[in-house]
């Protein structure tokens, strides 16, 4: 059996004397589509922490393909595309390419052939010569998601990639994810939006106050014949806080 591309195992988090996660548990196999779902406040950003190794757990287990989340082997096994885009506005999308891709220590042999792949990729091959300055939301999501692909990792983690962006940048942003995991990536999409999450995830979890409150496959959600959307306003309130 193939190794989970992430497993947390009964892993706790407190920060500043309050605890955030609370023994939470949860596995994604490799070939996932798996959709984060929860309020705010509820533990999304600090369980992408711990699987960064930005917040290493008080108490549990963070793996990624079998590694300590944080440790180098992990590290090279996941991209990351984050609130905050990491692009430079007055550099080309391909010079941000290039620059990430010697950070990456790509060879220069190899450093233009990835970068035109990754630009045809995210729809951007005819603007690879524009600053970033010019670029809507959409296209610079969609380029962040190239960029995290630059070192060919197998498992992406999307923290709210379509937040913000109008119906298109939104559609755009995620046929490119479906690309990517047509391509056989693992794709963790922490995300608010019921009905994206639904279009293009196979698994869920629902996290709630620190804890999941649901783990299940996306078609399994509405056996007992509530959707989604009610399903989460049953688990959570409905509410943020």
């Amino acid at each position: 059996m193939a190794q989970a591309a992430i497993a947390l195992d009964n892993v706790s988090k407190s920060l500043g004397g309050r605890p955030i996660l609370k023994g939470i548990s949860f596995v994604v196999e490799q070939g996932d589509v798996f959709g984060y779902l929860g309020p705010n406040g509820a533990g999304k950003t600090t369980t992408i922490r711990v699987l960064m190794g930005l917040f290493p757990p008080n108490s549990g287990n963070a793996l990624i393909m079998g590694k300590n989340a944080g440790s180098d082997d992990a590290r090279q096994r996941v991209g990351f595309v984050l609130e905050a885009d990491g692009l430079y506005e007055n550099m080309t999308a391909d010079d941000n390419l290039d620059y990430y891709a010697q950070i990456y220590g790509l060879s220069s042999d190899s450093r233009g052939r990835r970068i035109d792949e990754l630009l045809e990729l995210a729809g951007l091959s005819d603007r690879a010569r524009d600053k970033i300055s010019s670029y809507s939301k959409g296209m610079r999501q969609r380029l962040a998601l190239a960029r995290a692909m630059l070192h060919e990792p197998d498992l992406l983690i999307l923290d709210e990639p379509t937040a913000g962006l109008d119906p298109t940048g939104q559609i755009e942003v995620r046929q490119t994810i479906v690309d990517l995991a047509e391509r056989g990536k693992t794709i963790f999409l922490s995300s608010h939006n019921l009905d994206e999450v639904q279009r293009i995830c196979n698994r869920i979890a629902l996290i709630d106050k620190g804890k999941i409150k649901l783990c299940s496959r996306i078609d399994e959600v509405s056996s007992d014949g509530l959707s989604l959307e009610q399903t989460y306003v049953r688990l959570t309130g409905g509410g943020d806080r």
